[in-house]
């Protein structure tokens, strides 16, 4: 039972300003012993900070980490993403269902644990996987999951090199000498916990160098000489997004963008934890570059590991005097600190997240004014993506031209690519921008496992498409996936088998797409889930052919009147899957058409029809 005088403390530690209400009610939901928000613990919060009633309660209800009805003091989340999907979610949901004797949204009888569903969590090269409150479980098998919960109910921690609460970042990085290691370089060299060990390896020297030797002018055109553009998805060229900051003296901000949260990505998510004082070294150079003094890394919820790597980091570089005033001998200033993500993939887009920043729910804010006018608590804000700024410190140290040395004519430098799905190997590995499709499964992944032959490739995550045989040999860039019709995003490389039944895969995309939809703009709200619905009538052989033209009329006009990238994201994987494997959509539309793997997610995810939103036989349905 949390009291008054509870949230008195955590107020008071936390300060109770709007921008701290994320970490007010993550310390307070711990506090209740359940995992649980109640209304009048929500009440006291909001007459305690000033802050309205309905703005506290609308936090809770956006951010799907929270929970305001009682769980347990064990909240188990299963990822039914695609890598996990596609690696035996299901199978694995049944065992767990099976073991703890109950279903999704149910707490055992001893009321220990709550179980849920939940979207990618990061750990894709450990598919299928789970969430235990904060740890992470992976390589899910029958007898894993049963030792595990024997573990919990028990009060013995569950470690080891397969599977326990933390999963070793190096465990997922492909090991393999032909790649080409620059923002792998240091990986398995250096203890990630000790400042010490990134300044033996060269760690620090570019902001000196930065600070000593170029005007603030000169290290933005050196980045813009570099070619480096934004590894989050878009592309957009890093040296030019800096140079849009206003000159000047006032107060400005730069936001490192954690929020990894697009399935089958988790290059962030490992460069965080195993080299973490690099990523603040790239927000100091730009801090530097644009005449910042603030820093914000603002990380996925999940990401407790690399949250608290990278606090540990922080209060390193403070300590040593490289965070704070007067660095590096000069009269530039700077700070960083963490910002917390709640569960929202539509956080990822940048002034969603600035609203998650501010304690606001993570709704796409209308531009213009864009962050660089008015970001973060109304200042100018430079958004980059962790990769991003990672890059920046090996780009001073070395030249633009040494940069330049690896990768494309326009799309320079190397990639992290996230392997997951049905490879002999999976994992991350870094290779020159362009690198063939073929070569990455071929060599890297070793191509796909147990004697299946290649299928289809996811490119990019969800809001991706896919790549069939025939583009086997595209060099996947981040201008030549656009020209086939794909975009490069995240750097995700999901495999499927033949196995794989594209209707199927389809449609756990699209309900992806409406459970992270913030419901803010109609087009996507209704879209996201008109488009699911359609879905899910072809995996239940419901659908007639009429239906695939319907769903890429709804996506066409979700994209051109969506407010963010989310509804505009739905057309791309439907249009690939439908340009490789329309003939399969038209096999689901008979009622007697075979297909265990439509018949397996409909038993295990669908216990109804049709979504919330969409009822059978609505008239809006119709037409």
């Amino acid at each position: 039972m949390i009291t008054t005088e509870d949230i008195k403390r955590v107020i008071e530690r936390r300060g109770g300003a709007r921008e701290h209400l994320m970490y007010i009610l993550r310390d307070l939901e711990y506090l209740s012993g359940k995992n649980q928000l109640d209304l009048d613990t929500l009440a006291k919060v909001a007459e305690l900070t000033d802050i309205p009633k309905s703005a506290v309660g609308g936090f809770v209800g956006f951010y799907r980490m929270f929970g305001t009805s009682p769980r347990a003091p064990f909240v188990v989340r299963v990822c039914r993403s695609g890598p996990c999907h596609v690696m035996g979610a299901r199978t694995v949901f049944d065992h767990i269902e099976e073991h703890l004797g109950i279903k999704p949204g149910e707490a055992t009888p001893d009321g220990l644990f709550y179980l849920e569903t939940c979207e990618c969590l990061g750990v894709c090269s450990v598919a299928p996987a789970m969430m235990i409150n904060y740890d992470i479980h992976g390589n899910l098998t029958r007898e894993k999951i049963k030792e595990i919960f024997e573990s919990y109910r028990s009060g013995r921690p569950v470690f080891g090199e397969e599977y326990g609460p933390e999963i070793e970042a190096r465990t997922c990085i492909i090991n393999d000498d032909r790649q080409t290691r620059r923002l792998l370089e240091k990986i398995g060299k250096i203890d990630p916990l000790s400042i010490d060990s990134y300044i033996e390896s060269g760690g620090y020297n570019a902001i000196g160098k930065a600070v000593r030797e170029y005007t603030s002018e000169e290290v933005i055109d050196i980045v813009k000489d570099s070619g480096l553009r934004g590894r989050g998805g878009a592309g957009f060229p890093a040296g030019l997004k800096w140079s849009f900051m206003p000159k000047g003296d006032m107060q400005k901000c730069i936001i490192c963008n954690a929020d990894e949260g697009e399935p089958g990505t988790y290059k962030d998510r490992i460069l965080m934890e195993e080299d973490p004082h690099m990523i603040l070294e790239g927000m100091l150079i730009c801090g530097y570059a644009t005449g910042a003094s603030l820093g914000y890394i603002y990380v996925r919820g999940e990401f407790r590991r690399a949250i608290e790597r990278l606090q540990r980091a922080i209060g390193q570089a403070k300590e040593r005097g490289i965070l704070g005033r007067r660095i590096a001998g000069s009269a530039f200033g700077f700070d960083i600190s963490i910002k917390e993500g709640g569960g929202a993939y539509v956080c990822g887009e940048e002034s969603s997240l600035i609203n998650s920043m501010e304690g606001k729910r993570g709704y796409p804010r209308f531009r213009p004014p864009f962050p660089a006018g008015a970001g973060f608590m109304g200042l100018p804000s430079n958004v980059n993506n962790v990769e991003t700024y990672a890059s920046v410190p090996m780009i001073i140290e070395r030249g633009a031209d040494w940069y330049r040395s690896v990768g494309t004519g326009q799309c320079s430098g190397t990639k992290l690519y996230c392997l997951s799905g049905r490879m002999k190997r999976v994992g991350l590995v870094e290779l020159p921008m362009g690198t063939t499709l073929r070569e990455i499964i071929d060599v890297y992944g070793e191509g796909v496992k147990e004697g299946k032959s290649f299928k289809f490739a996811q490119v990019g995550g969800a809001a991706g498409g896919i790549l069939g045989k025939d583009l086997l040999d595209l060099p996947l860039d981040i201008d030549r996936t656009v020209q086939a019709g794909v975009t490069l995003g995240s750097g995700v490389v999901l495999v499927c088998d033949e196995d794989t039944c594209a209707v199927d895969f389809l449609l756990n995309i699209l309900s992806f797409f409406e459970h992270e939809s913030c419901g803010q703009c109609v087009p996507c709200r209704v879209g996201t889930s008109h488009l699911h619905y359609l879905a899910k009538k072809f995996a239940m052989r419901e659908a007639v052919p009429g239906d695939i033209d319907r769903m890429i009329e709804k996506a066409q006009l979700m994209k051109k009147a969506s407010l963010c990238a989310l509804g505009q994201s739905p057309l791309l994987p439907l249009t690939t899957v439908l340009k490789y494997f329309r003939d399969e959509f038209m096999r689901h539309c008979d009622p007697g058409y075979a297909c265990p793997e439509c018949d397996r997610t409909i038993k295990r995810f669908y216990r109804q029809y049709a979504p919330s939103v969409f009822l059978p036989g609505a008239p809006y349905l119709k037409g």
